[in-house]
């Protein structure tokens, strides 16, 4: 398993091609939560499950992001801009389907246990419900070993300079480089259509509590 939970003290360029691009350093962890927070803050699905109030669902989706964050750190691949974070990826890479101790021991420390108290507990039963329907599609669609984009949020104030796209280049580059699919999935058509440019393909579409969402994979290119 690769593991690397050590923050540098200054970020370092991970791309030849994208050297505006680096590695999150953990002491911005708060600062990428509140990008990602905000990105998040019109999902139609995610807020499906979050409290109506705009302050609860804010610190909803700021909790989600930092767990995501905490959690993802021991795989060293979550990227943002050089000079501070304008936007976030989150990935995880194919051995982050291995469960282990260490795994287990993030799951535990990181706050994703902690979700279900900041959202809609009338909803409770439809979340536990679409995280069984989660699974069971990404097994289906996409079982072999892949990188998995758990989130990927741009500040809403430099939305449309394509730095979404560059966040992605890293794994995407290295996915081409060692074969392997990448995964996502999504709830809005506007991101569907982004993912598509990057060379992702829908894989799967539903429905749940009215609402779409996507299943995409991006299979290795060159």
């Amino acid at each position: 398993m690769q593991i690397d939970q050590r923050q540098t003290a200054t970020a370092k360029s991970v791309t030849a091609t994208d050297t505006d691009i680096v590695k999150l350093k953990q002491s911005d962890f708060a600062i990428a939560s509140h990008y990602l927070a905000a990105a998040f803050s019109q999902d139609p699905l995610m807020t499906h499950f979050l409290p109506e109030d705009e302050a609860a669902k804010q610190t909803a989706l700021k909790q989600l992001s930092q767990a995501l964050l905490n959690y993802a750190q021991i795989y060293s691949h979550i990227y943002t801009t050089v000079d501070n974070p304008k936007g976030v990826a989150i990935w995880l890479p194919p051995d982050a389907s291995q469960v282990t101790l260490l795994q287990l021991g993030q799951v535990m420390t990181s706050g994703l246990l902690t979700l279900p108290f900041y959202m809609r507990w009338e909803r409770m039963i439809d979340f536990i419900s679409f995280i069984a329907t989660e699974i069971r599609l990404h097994n289906k669609v996409s079982p072999e070993p892949q990188w998995c984009l758990a989130m990927l949020g741009v500040s809403p104030e430099y939305q449309g300079q394509g730095i979404g796209g560059r966040l992605l280049q890293p794994v995407l580059q290295a996915a081409d480089r060692t074969k392997t699919p990448c995964y996502l999935e999504t709830s809005t058509a506007a991101a569907v259509r982004f993912y598509q440019r990057h060379g992702f393909e829908i894989v799967d579409q539903g429905l749940f509590a009215n609402r779409e969402y996507w299943a995409m994979k991006r299979n290795p290119q060159g």
